[in-house]
C-alpha cells in the first residue's frame, strides 16, 4: 500500500546504509600549519611555500562502497602568494562488501589517494607525481618522482593531532646525460582538531 502512495526513491532513502561510527568521528574543523619543499638547481631541497590551513569536515555519507565526510580547505600562503585559495573534497573509507572499513581514501582537486592502515593510528600510502607536479618539485623535464605520505594521529594535550609527512624519491638525467636521483621530504605538516 506504502509503495503505491510514494515514489520508489522514498524507499531508498530510507533504507540507506547507516554511517559507521568511525565516519561520524571525523566531523570536525581542523586547523593546520605546512611546509612543502622543491629541489633547487643543484639538486637540494629548500623551502618552497608555507601556509596555514583551517578545514571543515561534515555531512557524513554512506553509499555502497563508501563512507566519507565532506571538506573545504581554506588555506592562506605565507608571504600572500599565491593568493588564498579553497578546496573542496572528501574522505573516510571504502567499504568492503561485508560492510566492515576498508582503506583510507582522500578525494581532492580530482584525484583519490587511498592510505593503508599500518598499525594502531598510522597510515600511508604512494602515489606518483604528475609531469606538472614534478616541475614544480623542482625536477627537470623528463624526470619523475614518487611519493609515500605517512600519516600518525596522536592525543597531545587532550588534542587529536594528525602529524604528515611526504617523502619524494626524484630521478632524472643531467645535462650530460648521467642519471641522477634524490630523496628528500617534500611536505610537512600538522592538522590539529579544534576543540
Amino acid at each position: 500500500m506504502l509503495r503505491a502512495l510514494f515514489p520508489l526513491g522514498i524507499f531508498a532513502v530510507w533504507a540507506q546504509a547507516p554511517i559507521p561510527q568511525a565516519v561520524s568521528t571525523l566531523q570536525g574543523t581542523y586547523t593546520g600549519s605546512w611546509i612543502s619543499y622543491r629541489l633547487n638547481p643543484e639538486g637540494q631541497p629548500v623551502t618552497a611555500m608555507s601556509w596555514t590551513d583551517t578545514m571543515t569536515a561534515g555531512n557524513p555519507t554512506a553509499q555502497s562502497d563508501r563512507a566519507f565526510v565532506t571538506t573545504s580547505d581554506e588555506m592562506v600562503f605565507k608571504g600572500g602568494r599565491p593568493e588564498p585559495m579553497k578546496v573542496s573534497g572528501s574522505e573516510g573509507y571504502l567499504l568492503n562488501q561485508d560492510g566492515s572499513l576498508g582503506d583510507y581514501f582522500i578525494k581532492t582537486s580530482g584525484q583519490e589517494f587511498r592510505m593503508h592502515q599500518l598499525g594502531e593510528n598510522v597510515w600511508a600510502y604512494t602515489a606518483k607525481a604528475s609531469e606538472a607536479e614534478a616541475g614544480q618539485l623542482g625536477i627537470p623535464k623528463g624526470g619523475s618522482a614518487i611519493h609515500v605520505l605517512v600519516k600518525v594521529v596522536t592525543k597531545e594535550g587532550g588534542v587529536e593531532t594528525h602529524r604528515i609527512t611526504r617523502l619524494t624519491t626524484a630521478t632524472w638525467k643531467e645535462a650530460d646525460g648521467k642519471d641522477r636521483s634524490a630523496q628528500f621530504v617534500s611536505l610537512e605538516g600538522t592538522h590539529k582538531r579544534r576543540p
